[in-house]
């Protein structure tokens, strides 16, 4: 096996093509970073090849995670020896249970860096949207009117979910590039007013993927996310796209019930390792 690391998108195409795009639902969250322009000189893009083909493929997301979902198993000592000697940091590792824990392993080997698991989701797909029909309110897109709202909900998602301290600057500077991108947040409203909301992301190679799905505690346990979340499929899939997914932490069984309930169906385990830092 050899690894290569690529210096522009252009040169990585035929890796995307290779291995990202023949399962854009699996391969999501690689899609839509690979997507990201101007790419950042200090990213990784990394493909392995036997001689006669792309056998896998890694990229690196902006807050420095790599996304070894395109490395089999096989591949990940290649691939661990190439990134160990790039000046860019990894701050972890994010994939399936068997290609993250593959990569971790040779990452270890090569560095002797340890890690730890820090999250674990579901890969969900939509199958047959049902409902929910029983939930007052209506759904509409934000606008201008509702920045400050969406800015302090994404902040108070991050703080929730991840345990990141307070960042509004963080929070709004995020909404501006999901408006940048040509992505969208659904809102759910009462009376007219939030209630809970979601991000729906441009489909990518006919892919939609929504999150982060956030109902204030106040609103809670009323079918709110269910609700907007179903919207936000319909609006994602009105707008072209084939497929939809989205991801739920395994930490809370009330979305997962919740998505479930609606019609998404899992498809795969999704495992994220942090790396401990020098």
């Amino acid at each position: 096996m050899e690894a290569h690391l690529h210096q522009s998108l252009v040169d990585f195409e035929p890796a995307v093509r290779s291995v990202y795009r023949l399962d854009p639902v699996l391969f999501t969250l690689e899609l839509t970073t690979v997507h990201t322009t101007p790419w950042p000189a200090e990213r990784i893009l990394l493909s392995v090849g036997n001689g006669k083909g792309v056998e896998g493929a890694a990229v690196q997301t902006r807050d420095s995670v790599l996304l070894v979902n395109g490395l089999p198993p096989r591949t990940a000592m290649a691939a661990a020896e190439a990134i160990a000697a790039f000046p860019a940091g990894l701050s972890g590792v994010r994939g399936t249970p068997a290609t993250a824990t593959a990569f971790m392993q040779a990452w270890r080997a090569v560095t002797g860096v340890q890690a730890s698991e820090s999250s674990r989701d579901v890969l969900y797909r939509l199958g047959r949207l049902t409902g929910p029909y029983d939930v007052a309110g209506e759904w509409r897109l934000a606008g201008t009117g509702d920045v400050e709202t969406v800015v302090r909900w994404l902040n108070e998602f991050f703080i929730e979910a991840f345990g990141e301290p307070s960042n509004v600057d963080a929070s709004r500077a995020m909404l501006t590039s999901i408006v940048d991108s040509g992505d969208h947040i659904v809102l759910w409203t009462i009376d007219g007013e939030p209630a809970s909301m979601a991000r729906v992301r441009a489909a990518v190679v006919g892919v939609s993927r929504i999150g982060p799905v956030y109902t204030p505690p106040g609103r809670r346990g009323r079918g709110y996310a269910a609700a907007v979340t179903a919207a936000a499929a319909r609006f994602a899939r009105d707008e072209g796209a084939s497929e939809v997914v989205l991801f739920a932490d395994t930490a809370n069984p009330v979305s997962n019930r919740v998505y479930r309930r609606i019609g998404f169906e899992a498809i795969a385990d999704d495992v994220r390792y942090t790396l401990a830092q020098p």
